[in-house]
């Protein structure tokens, strides 16, 4: 299974069309591979997509960052330690036991890893990285490795280029100040290592294989989705899958499938923080009076080293260039608030339970922080609990959803602008019912293409809205999966296809 990551259904068939993905065009046409859409449930994002694929259980996840009231601990899926504790929140058995987990933020009980996050148990950031077995892969194709050290000088080279067209456009933000170099190391090292390691896996008869091609997702978000940039590093992908192909043909006595998927798509965006001038802690801690400290400075909340980078920022005017802004924290006004691309979640962290609507209406400074970002023009939906339902709230309109019936209070249908479907309004509605996930559940504002990312990107996926929540599936006609295969949320990748391959032995990891 080869996933590629944030891909959405849409932008695949138009690479296809323009002819980017050559490998996979053939196996739709001459190998009668079968291409359908599905949807991944909510958040969009790759830890939630993946608990779900490997596992079958996805709950306690709200979003790629979040708050835990009772351990007073933000949680973020770009630190490993973030990572880990949804791993070790997870008690279904995995379905990689036995096999191989390469560039996966989860390890799904695989035998073996690589460049994957968070492991069943605890291992070194070494062994995390794949060990003695990728720096023997290395040593062993002398012609890579300078193929690599090519391909290092070309790729930044080109993100220089694309860096400079793109701000001319008015549309690459690109606060990232070391996204070149996470370019090489994901575009170039990565990308090169994870099909050295399949390729070996195949030759060897690794019973099951799950990588992730992380690349389309990092150029996507920082050029777009449709972008010629992320269109021509898609095309690369696409031959590292011909090689792939190629070995699986000569094992073909060993039996594999193919299957190559998606875990969630991508939607078009806007960052908040060029189109308002402030992020949207900042917006949070103006309503709130601006007594403000961001990264919980001298607070509980956060340890001493994003405090001192914040501390840098400040007083040497380095904003977001090194470490852009993923979470913010109000600590006078105990208020937490979390982005998750144009998903945000919002905390008041001096109550250690879930509030409801009727909570925060009664509290008059909860309620005037409500009505103010009710208000801003780049939150197009507030979501709160509300009994045995959910409260939903844009400028235009009020309603009620309870079990995925909609009952509007006032005005307009607040989720008119996403055209929400029955499965949209199930997954907005479990999603906000997460018992770790915010007081408030902040949508970026949707336009019908861009959507509000609380993160500084131009691709963007965590909520509704667009093509982020329709990735993509391509199997091969012997599984029988096909448009009629009910596919609601990344759960169902684990019953419809994972459980065919697991592992009998999978709770003591025995192949």
């Amino acid at each position: 299974m080869l996933q590629i990551d944030a891909l959405a259904y849409a932008d695949l068939r138009r690479a296809l069309r323009l002819g980017y993905c050559p490998t996979i065009q053939r196996l739709l046409t001459e190998d009668d591979f079968r291409l359908r859409r599905w949807f991944c449930g909510l958040p969009a994002a790759t830890p939630y997509c993946q608990a779900g694929i490997f596992h079958g259980e996805n709950d306690g996840i709200p979003a790629f960052r979040f708050y835990d009231k009772r351990e007073r601990r933000v949680i973020t899926c770009n630190a490993p330690e973030g990572v880990q504790y949804i791993r070790d929140r997870l008690r279904t058995p995995g379905a990689l036991a036995g096999g191989s987990s390469y560039v996966n933020l989860l390890d799904g009980d695989a035998a073996t890893v690589a460049f994957t996050v968070a492991t069943r148990e605890r291992t070194s950031v070494f062994q995390r990285l794949g060990g003695t077995r990728m720096v023997l892969l290395i040593a062993l194709h002398p012609i890579r490795l300078v193929r690599m050290v090519a391909q290092a000088a070309v790729e930044w080279l080109r993100e220089e280029w694309e860096r400079f067209s793109g701000e001319l456009a008015g549309r690459a933000t690109h606060t990232e100040g070391i996204f070149p170099f996470v370019r090489i190391l994901s575009n170039v090292v990565v990308r090169e290592l994870q099909t050295i390691a399949i390729m070996l896996d195949l030759y060897l008869g690794v019973p099951i294989i799950y990588s992730t091609f992380m690349q389309y997702d990092e150029m996507a978000h920082h050029f777009g989705p449709s972008s010629r940039q992320a269109m021509a590093d898609l095309r690369r992908t696409d031959a590292r899958l011909t090689e792939i192909v190629r070995m699986m043909r000569s094992a073909a006595n060993r039996g594999y499938d193919l299957v190559i998927l998606s875990d969630h798509g991508m939607t078009p965006s806007v960052s908040y923080r060029v189109r308002f001038g402030e992020t949207l802690g900042t917006t949070v801690a103006k309503v709130l009076s601006n007594s403000f400290a961001s990264f919980a400075e001298d607070s509980e909340y956060a340890p001493v080293g994003p405090r001192l980078l914040d501390w840098l920022r400040r007083h040497y005017g380095l904003r977001e260039l090194l470490v852009p802004e993923k979470y913010k924290i109000d600590a006078r006004h105990e208020v937490v608030v979390t982005y998750s691309s144009c998903l945000a979640e919002l905390y008041f962290a001096d109550e250690d339970g879930a509030l409801d609507h009727d909570d925060i209406e009664r509290d008059s400074r909860r309620a005037g922080l409500y009505a103010a970002l009710l208000a801003h023009p780049g939150i197009g939906l507030i979501a709160t609990r509300k009994g045995s339902g959910i409260h939903l709230a844009s400028r235009t309109g009020r309603a009620r959803l309870d079990q995925g019936v909609l009952t509007i209070l006032a005005g307009d249908d607040p989720l008119t602008p996403y055209k929400c479907d029955a499965l949209a309004r199930r997954a907005i509605e479990s999603v906000v019912r997460q018992p770790n996930g915010g007081d408030l559940v902040l949508f970026g504002a949707y336009d019908g293409y861009d959507i509000v990312s609380f993160d500084d990107q131009v691709g963007a996926h965590g909520s509704v809205g667009g093509d982020q929540v329709f990735p993509f599936l391509i199997t091969p006609p012997a599984l029988g999966v096909d448009e009629t295969t009910p596919i609601e949320n990344a759960r169902d990748i684990h019953s419809v296809i994972m459980a065919r391959y697991a592992s009998p032995f999978k709770c003591s990891g025995t192949p």
